[in-house]
C-alpha cells in the first residue's frame, strides 16, 4: 500500500508536469481529484496523529508507573 507521503510526493511531481492549455472540463476533473487526494491525506495525517498521541499516552503512563515504583523503594 502506498503511504500518504508517497502519494503526496507523486502528486507534487505530477503537478509540475501538467500542461497549462488543458480545457476547462479537464481542469475541473483534475481539481476534483486534487480535492479528494487532499481529503485522503488529511485523514491519513489525522489518523497518524491519533496513533502517535495514543502511543505517547501509553509511554507516559508506563514511565509514571516506573517512577512511582522507584520512589517507593
Amino acid at each position: 500500500m502506498v503511504s500518504a507521503m508517497q502519494r503526496l510526493e507523486e502528486y507534487v511531481m505530477a503537478m509540475a508536469d501538467r500542461p497549462e492549455d488543458v480545457d476547462i472540463h479537464e481542469q475541473l476533473r483534475q481539481k476534483e481529484k486534487d480535492l479528494i487526494l487532499a481529503a485522503e491525506l488529511g485523514r491519513a495525517l489525522l489518523d497518524k496523529n491519533e496513533e502517535i498521541s495514543r502511543e505517547n499516552e501509553r509511554i507516559t503512563e508506563e514511565y509514571s508507573q516506573k517512577l512511582e515504583v522507584n520512589i517507593r523503594y
